[in-house]
């Protein structure tokens, strides 16, 4: 694992929380899209920690992490949703899934956004989540307390399934991909002040609108931290111990800020 830093450089209805009786917490989706959902874990007055990841393959994998919350922190789950069919058989609101305006998603996420003993939540965004987890932080700049961006060039899985490849063919690239996401939102990202880590694989295949443009974008964040990994993209089974060592390092910088 690698990392380096720049230090002071350049709603409508959303989720409710429900308790489950496995002893954690479920968090049932409102209106927000088919198959979108959360889960909860850890303590219920600590910081609030909202993971947003891709509704694919590798979800359960994300939500396992919840499996060992830190004290004093909660962490939430959140899958992007994906869209569901409509009568016809064409996909309801495509342009929530790769593409878009990831706006819709923040703003469902605003609920969850709330300060435990005038601490701010962090936002973790990972693949297709990292497009929202951007637009809440510049929706609600005194409601975030820090972003945790991984793998912002990942938005698939690495071994699409056929129907993932003939989504490919038949969505226009601005679903596919979060690229169009990222660029609309580009000459907004300098206005983010709060810390940022970028995590991303060591071996990410150069020439992808990824980690370099919001490395450039994000000039106003208080400290940047970059974090790379074995491979050419976060695998969060095999990346575990490195996801969680930058969360850490980023809730302490944040905690030194005063947020």
């Amino acid at each position: 694992m690698t990392i380096h830093s720049s230090a002071d450089g350049h709603a409508s209805a959303g989720f409710g929380i429900m308790p489950s009786g496995d002893g954690a917490a479920r968090c049932g989706a409102r209106d927000i899209g088919a198959g979108a959902g959360c889960i909860v874990a850890g303590d219920p007055a600590g910081r609030r920690i909202v993971l947003v990841h891709a509704n694919s393959s590798e979800a359960r994998a994300w939500n396992r992490l919840l499996r060992a919350v830190p004290a004093g922190q909660e962490w939430v789950s959140v899958a992007r949703p994906d869209p569901g069919p409509t009568p016809n058989g064409t996909l309801a609101g495509a342009s929530l899934v790769r593409g878009g305006d990831p706006g819709v998603q923040a703003a469902a996420l605003r609920p969850l956004l709330t300060l435990r003993r005038a601490r701010k939540p962090l936002l973790v965004g990972c693949g297709t989540g990292v497009p929202v987890a951007l637009r809440a932080a510049l929706d609600f700049p005194d409601l975030v307390g820090g972003l945790l961006l991984v793998d912002p060039t990942v938005a698939e899985a690495t071994r699409p399934s056929v129907l993932r490849r003939l989504a490919a063919r038949l969505m226009p690239p601005a679903i596919r991909s979060t690229a169009a996401e990222l660029q609309s939102m580009g000459p907004l990202l300098a206005s983010i002040r709060v810390p940022v880590t970028l995590v991303q694989g060591k071996d990410e295949p150069p020439g992808l609108l990824g980690t370099p443009f919001l490395e450039q974008a994000l000039s106003g964040c208080r400290n940047l931290t970059v974090v790379t990994v074995p491979g050419d993209h976060v695998e969060p089974a095999k990346h575990e111990p490195a996801v969680r060592t930058a969360l850490s390092a980023l809730v302490a910088a944040v905690e030194r800020g005063g947020a």
